[in-house]
């Protein structure tokens, strides 16, 4: 008798992420590199891709959060000339 073998699927949840997309300012605004460590350094990852950067959340984010994340990044790149999107889903 043959034996049927079936495939196992398993789906790994990966969390709450928000993607960020930035266009870059270039009438005296600071460089790319400028503005990705500013980013870098409010909890984003670096990524390559359709999205530029990508924020973990450890749980499921409030508006009022993901609102004050986008805050956060206006204040981090005031000036540059860079302006942004933000897209977060799990």
């Amino acid at each position: 008798m043959t034996k049927i073998y079936k495939p196992k699927i398993f789906q790994v949840k990966m969390g709450w992420e928000t993607y960020l997309v930035i266009y870059f300012g270039t009438d005296d605004g600071i460089g790319a590199t400028e503005t990705a460590r500013k980013v870098e350094s409010l909890g984003f990852q670096c990524n390559l891709g359709p999205v530029d950067f990508i924020y973990k959340w450890d749980h499921k984010p409030t508006k009022a959060e993901v609102l004050s994340l986008g805050d956060r990044l206006c204040k981090a790149l005031h000036g540059s000339g860079a302006v942004f999107n933000l897209d977060t889903h799990d």
